[in-house]
């Protein structure tokens, strides 16, 4: 193997590998990228057996050939040379010879063969996604997924399709509920059991940062495919079954509230320096014209906030956990939004006013 290749190219996808790694696996390979040079280019291969990342990059190859290195070294070592163009070179005792400019490195290399596999991939169906409206899904979705690995239905995101080319993700902690809807062309063929792990979402979401094109979303055996230029991301599903989110929809709402998104969340930013314990629910006193936030706390002290509000129906008080709160306000985007509320202790409905592809849900906390 010898080629020389773009720094800044390489440097970027090697930076994309890094969430896929495993570093601290029993098995040292997994925390490798397979390097395979051929007349078309590098091909970048890293894998956790749940997670694949495949990355094409335009070099020039002198000399076919493959090996695999420590993905995190090897970022590392691109990330601080100075000159545009790399050169890589297999040397002896599988060495990974690394020169550009004045600056020369050897990193320890395995053999490909010992590289894992990856799995094949039956592809069911092909559809086409707008990368802005599949970031959105994940931002908006994402942050309500449990943390908790034990709570199997719970600790990852599912799509369903809701209509002509609109797919729709929910996710839910038990507490909070999002649900954003974004348009297709194709077709998805979804598999019956649909649960999109938190680490495969977190890795799609970060390849997307900079993208501004068609995305290819295909589906097999308990797996995804997300394709863009240069770039392949597979994820197995996880095993379980989502709860039936729509059960716990409110019906009716009898106190509707409406305020300016920027005001409120900088209300919430300072309530939040006094509310670290999750546990207690912060008051939200909603009266006509006017939203008072407050915390007593005899440990931590005393903070009130007060902000304008349109408030239809009679006034209202519960308790909300901030931090949900402030998770769902950041993944809104319009100026004002908007609370429906069933009553004290019912699901709260939280929108963007005039954005009708996202809503979310909110369990209200017991005042003391």
């Amino acid at each position: 193997m010898d080629l020389f290749i773009d720094r800044s190219e390489l440097a970027r996808s090697l930076a994309s590998i890094q969430g896929v790694i495993e570093r601290r696996s029993a098995r040292p390979i997994l925390s490798h990228v397979l390097m395979h040079a051929s007349a078309d280019g590098l091909k970048l291969t890293a894998t956790d057996e749940e997670v694949a990342y495949i990355g094409e990059l335009a070099s020039s190859v002198n000399e076919p050939g493959e090996l695999a290195v420590d993905a995190a070294s090897l970022f590392q070592v691109v990330r601080a040379l100075d000159d545009a163009t790399v050169q890589l070179k297999l040397g002896k005792g599988d060495r990974l010879e690394v020169r550009a400019g004045r600056s020369f490195f050897r990193l320890p290399g395995i053999v490909a063969q010992e590289f894992p596999p990856l799995p094949a991939f039956d592809v069911r169906g092909q559809a086409m996604i707008d990368s802005g409206a599949l970031r959105r899904l994940i931002d908006q979705c994402a942050f309500a997924i449990a943390t908790d690995e034990n709570r199997l239905g719970f600790n990852g995101a599912h799509l369903e399709e809701v209509g002509p080319d609109c797919v729709r993700m929910v996710a839910t902690d038990g507490h909070r509920l999002s649900v954003s809807e974004a348009a297709f062309e194709g077709e998805l063929a979804l598999p019956p059991r649909m649960l999109l792990p938190r680490k495969g979402l977190g890795i799609l979401r970060k390849l997307l940062d900079t993208s501004n094109e068609a995305i290819t979303l295909a589906f097999g055996d308990n797996a995804m495919q997300v394709t863009r230029p240069g770039q392949r991301l597979w994820f197995r599903l996880l095993d379980g079954e989502f709860p039936e989110y729509k059960a716990v929809l409110p019906q009716s709402s009898h106190h509707t509230v409406t305020c300016d998104h920027a005001t409120l969340v900088s209300a919430l930013r300072r309530v939040s320096v006094l509310a670290h314990d999750r546990s207690r629910p912060v008051r939200f006193a909603f009266e006509p014209g006017e939203l008072t936030i407050d915390i007593r706390s005899s440990d931590r002290g005393e903070v009130t906030e007060r902000v304008v509000i349109d408030l239809e129906g009679e006034p209202l008080t519960a308790g909300f956990n901030v931090r949900y709160l402030q998770d769902i306000l950041g993944a809104i985007s319009t100026e004002n939004v908007q609370f429906d509320l069933s009553g004290e202790l019912g699901p709260a409905r939280l929108t963007g006013v005039g954005a009708d592809d996202a809503f979310f849900i909110v369990m209200p906390m017991r005042l003391s």
